[in-house]
């Protein structure tokens, strides 16, 4: 496609303007998939809980990633002083940063829904967590924040995460949780009718929408009959948006379904493949807006922090599918002033299904 800036965003928002350039795009190719990591390997890395950037490999901060050096430039690459996994693969396709900068800010985004939701699941699994035979699986699992909190409120089960990159702690971690790197779309290395409950969350942009299905058959195949399926993800879709924000979030979604396949306005594609599903039932949704602003408060000024954060370190990619490096900044940073001007927001979204007996 064509480079995308700040004027061809305002010519789609006011196209009757008679010097603002048209948005023009080439197509390319679409990608098959995305997401999680190639190899099924146990963990040997340690946890980075930093909140400065990710070095480059000749920095003098190199030693924070120095046991990770088994696997690390396997999958790994950097572009500047950002680190990525390659995406020289139909099943490695992940889009964000995996660097200490990226795992702060899903670190806060995470006790940040938990707050929204009043709690780390809404599948009816209380009482299995209070079992000492019950088996949790984290598909995606990053730096574990998920799975080390849950383990150390449910100390009776045992809990198991899987992610592409080895970012979770191999040492400082409860007894009852075990981390290893696999891909979800490659297969995860477990039998089938494992797990009694199996959980999914921010995987948008790890995921096409092919991915999606592959994703969830796998999940339903490793969950024991009687068991649970959760997926957590928002929509790319800001309510009250106005046209300079409608404008921007539309050429970025044209701009990944062209060029990655994958679909920003998730909720109706995982309702449709969860209901397909035959050996599920009792699939359930819920939803809780998420507004963008200190009009709504505490949360809506923490939001509206993140958001920025999580939108800006996407700057690297986004420039790679057409859109100009050095203007992004600052399309985000108007698009966040509308949509706090207009009192915004946008929705996040829980689906849990019990796979049949």
């Amino acid at each position: 496609m064509g480079k995308v800036n700040s004027k061809s965003i305002r010519s789609l928002s006011n196209p009757s303007s008679p010097t603002s350039p048209t948005l023009k795009r080439t197509k390319r190719p679409r990608q098959k998939s995305n997401a999680s990591s190639t190899t099924s390997q146990e963990s040997s890395a340690s946890s980075v809980d930093g909140t400065t950037q990710c070095p480059s490999p000749s920095s003098s901060q190199e030693s924070l990633f120095a046991q990770f050096r088994s696997t690390d430039f396997d999958i790994y690459q950097y572009i500047g002083s950002r680190k990525f996994c390659k995406g020289d693969s139909d099943d490695i396709n992940y889009i964000y940063p995996v660097d200490e900068d990226e795992i702060d800010r899903v670190q806060m985004q995470h006790f940040m829904y938990k707050h929204i939701w009043n709690g780390n699941f809404s599948s009816p699994v209380e009482d299995l967590l209070l079992k000492e035979e019950t088996t949790v699986l984290d598909i995606g699992c990053g730096s574990g924040a998920w799975l080390l909190e849950m383990a150390t409120e449910y100390q009776n089960p045992k809990f198991t995460g899987i992610d592409i990159a080895p970012l979770y702690p191999s040492e400082i971690k409860p007894n009852n949780v075990k981390f290893q790197q696999a891909n979800v779309l490659t297969g995860l290395p477990f039998e089938d009718n494992t797990f009694d409950f199996v959980y999914i969350r921010f995987m948008i942009f790890a995921f096409s929408v092919n991915d999606w299905e592959r994703a969830i058959q796998e999940a339903v195949r490793v969950t024991k009959p009687g068991g649970w399926i959760e997926i957590m993800e928002k929509d790319i879709y800001w309510h009250n948006e106005g046209p300079f924000c409608k404008a921007a979030r539309t050429a970025v979604a044209d701009a990944l379904r062209e060029s990655k396949n994958m679909e920003i306005i998730v909720s109706p594609l995982l309702s449709k493949l969860l209901s397909s599903v035959p050996n599920l039932s009792q699939v359930n949704h819920d939803d809780r807006n998420v507004p963008f602003g200190e009009w709504a408060g505490k949360l809506g000024g923490i939001y509206k922090d993140l958001y920025t954060w999580g939108a800006k370190n996407l700057k690297k990619f986004m420039s790679s599918i057409g859109f100009i490096e050095d203007e992004w900044d600052d399309t985000v940073d108007v698009c966040i002033k509308h949509l706090v001007e207009r009192k915004g927001f946008d929705k996040i979204h829980r689906f849990w299904a019990m796979k049949n007996e």
